[in-house]
């Protein structure tokens, strides 16, 4: 009896799997998502009005010296040997293969802000100053 049972059990297993691949192997176009139903509550009695609004949070602003930062705008367009001696080493720099010559653009990272420079062979040139996002 029991074996009977199993081999009913394994049967209709069989037949249920040979029907789902007969299914996935017909053509099947997708139907988009149903579009959830906003829902909104508010309790009986209950002043909506009367709801403070959320407070937008402002992202504070980058803390840099400004003098420094002014006397490396004076420097765009000058070698950066003028930046260095105006406000001195950066803290750290990176370079790349520049898009617009043979030479490599730089950026040179001061507390703050960043000097943007383009250097081909020994000469290097202030491009642009930036005060860095948050």
């Amino acid at each position: 009896m029991k074996r009977m049972i199993l081999s009913a059990l394994l049967i209709s297993m069989f037949l249920c799997l040979c029907a789902c691949g007969q299914q996935a192997a017909t053509e099947h176009t997708p139907t988009p998502a149903p579009v959830a139903p906003v829902v909104t509550s508010t309790l009986p009695g209950a002043d909506i009005s009367a709801a403070p609004a959320p407070a937008e949070e402002t992202p504070a602003a980058p803390e840099y010296d400004e003098e420094k930062f002014n006397a490396a705008l004076d420097c765009k367009g000058k070698d950066v040997s003028v930046l260095y001696e105006a406000i001195g080493e950066p803290a750290d720099s990176s370079y790349a293969s520049s898009c617009l010559g043979k030479g490599d653009d730089g950026e040179l990272y001061y507390d703050g802000f960043t000097v943007a420079t383009y250097r081909e062979g020994e000469n290097e040139t202030v491009r642009e100053v930036y005060i860095n996002e948050g």
